[in-house]
């Protein structure tokens, strides 16, 4: 399972694999309670999760970029509990992303942010990302060396 195939929807909590697509909707699997069924887009919306990125100072940073940074900070900056005081939620984001823009980045979106984190590692997403972008600088520099010759 990718990271592009995951999406979050409104009014369901959690995150979702998308299986199907079909003109009124999507059919999707639960990726913390495991069921599958069909959910209409004239009642929900949908994000997929390689769409959404995070405001800084500067420009935005896309979510992937800032789940892998979390991932490999996961030793030295544990996550914190969602359910946290807003110091210590606003403490870990700021070591993860210190540029992260603090008028728009809300304490909800942070919480989000930990939540979804936690489910794409406990489900070893994050872990995939990370050797397939191994993979693919590996390969990059490969041809990089065979192009020079």
């Amino acid at each position: 399972m990718r990271f592009r195939d995951i999406t979050s929807i409104t009014g369901m909590g959690g995150l979702f694999k998308m299986e199907s697509h079909k003109p009124s909707g999507l059919i999707v699997t639960s990726l913390t309670e495991g069921w599958t069924k069909f959910v209409s887009n004239r009642e929900h919306l949908f994000s997929p999760l390689d769409n959404i990125s995070i405001y800084t100072a500067n420009d935005t940073v896309e979510l992937l970029d800032v789940l892998l940074k979390a991932y490999e900070q996961k030793t030295s900056n544990p996550p914190v509990d969602a359910k946290s005081d807003n110091a210590t939620l606003s403490a870990y984001f700021e070591k993860v992303l210190p540029e992260y823009d603090r008028e728009k980045v809300h304490i909800s979106d942070i919480k989000k942010f930990i939540k979804w984190f936690q489910i794409l590692d406990e489900k070893g997403i994050l872990a995939t990302e990370v050797e397939e972008k191994a993979n693919e600088e590996a390969a990059a520099k490969t041809e990089e060396t065979t192009t020079k010759e």
